[in-house]
């Protein structure tokens, strides 16, 4: 096992345990660190945790969760909602479910559709009916995108995206064309995901 998170905390840190050298203990949030490429840049797609004990353990997790994905993942959302997204694309002023719903772009485009595994009641009931066949499945998924250049930032908002965002309803087959696509835009028809920005159709 890694250093992974078990508890997260008001002020943003989170409680650790280190499965291997029996330590355990709290990393505060500014040591809770995106990983750092030769090159200096940040990636968001992993985090890097120090274990508290000082024994110089260190373990690496992806946006998808690794072994642990619904504290990996949420470790993820809250990094993202406290100070924003690494990519730039994300603040940490914007409203909860943008951070949420970037991370499971992320998430998605990393580890595949069913991966991310968190949600509110509400949508995981949703979800389970359509998966047992007791409701239609869905025919369009919902792509979070700002208006300003249509940058797809995030997927399937569960709650308001604020008055940065705005969503749409996009047809499921667009959505290989998301996952592969990046950065994509939203097209000008509010139809596609497209690989460049499409100016919006006048009114």
């Amino acid at each position: 096992m890694s250093i992974r998170p078990i508890n997260f905390n008001a002020d943003g840190s989170i409680d650790v345990v280190y499965d291997e050298g029996g330590h355990s203990g709290t990393i505060p949030a500014a040591e809770i660190r995106w990983t750092t490429g030769i090159d200096g840049t940040t990636s968001h797609n992993y985090i890097v945790l120090q274990c508290p004990d000082g024994c110089g353990a260190s373990s690496t997790h992806p946006v998808g969760g690794g072994a642990a994905p619904p504290d990996v993942q949420q470790m993820f959302v809250n990094k993202v909602q406290a100070e924003g997204c690494a990519c730039g694309n994300v603040a940490g002023t914007d409203a909860n479910s943008v951070g949420e719903g970037h991370m499971q772009l992320l998430c998605n485009r990393m580890d595949g559709p069913g991966r991310w595994q968190i949600a509110s009641p509400a949508r995981a009931a949703t979800a389970l009916l359509a998966a047992t066949g007791l409701e239609a499945a869905p025919t369009t998924f919902e792509v979070i995108y700002r208006p300003s250049d249509r940058l797809i930032v995030g997927v399937d908002p569960d709650g308001s995206v604020g008055a940065n965002y705005a969503v749409q309803a996009v047809a499921l087959d667009q959505y290989e064309v998301l996952m592969r696509t990046d950065p994509a835009y939203l097209s000008a028809d509010n139809q596609r995901i497209v690989a460049t920005p499409e100016l919006a159709q006048a009114a």
